[in-house]
């Protein structure tokens, strides 16, 4: 994909699923870290409680973590293109998660 600024729109589903399940992958590392446990539902949204638990900066995560989620049937079950601009938003929400993933596991 090379520079998201520009995607590629035959793989911009892709990279918004993939984008996605990083998301939610950082969320469960830093649940795991921080809490001893990660959510087991099927409803991803359950994540989002856990992540609020989390001080400093769970609240956000778990704001990041539901816009995401808001986005994941359309990424991976290709109902709609994904807009260069819905992918550059879900970039930015996993990173989030991400960086705070980083900094929970590193603590």
């Amino acid at each position: 994909m090379g520079d998201e600024s520009a995607p590629d729109p035959d793989f911009a589903s892709a990279a918004a699923a993939l984008t996605v399940l990083a998301g939610i992958a950082a969320a469960d590392a830093a649940c795991c870290k921080a809490l001893g446990k990660r959510s087991r539902s099927d409803n991803h949204h359950d994540a989002e409680a856990l992540l609020r638990q989390i001080t400093p900066g769970g609240r956000e995560a778990a704001s990041a973590l539901r816009k995401l989620i808001s986005q994941k049937d359309d990424a991976h079950y290709g109902f709609y293109d994904v807009s260069p601009s819905t992918l550059k938003t879900l970039h930015r929400q996993a990173r989030q998660l991400i960086t705070f993933a980083e900094d929970i596991l590193t603590r």
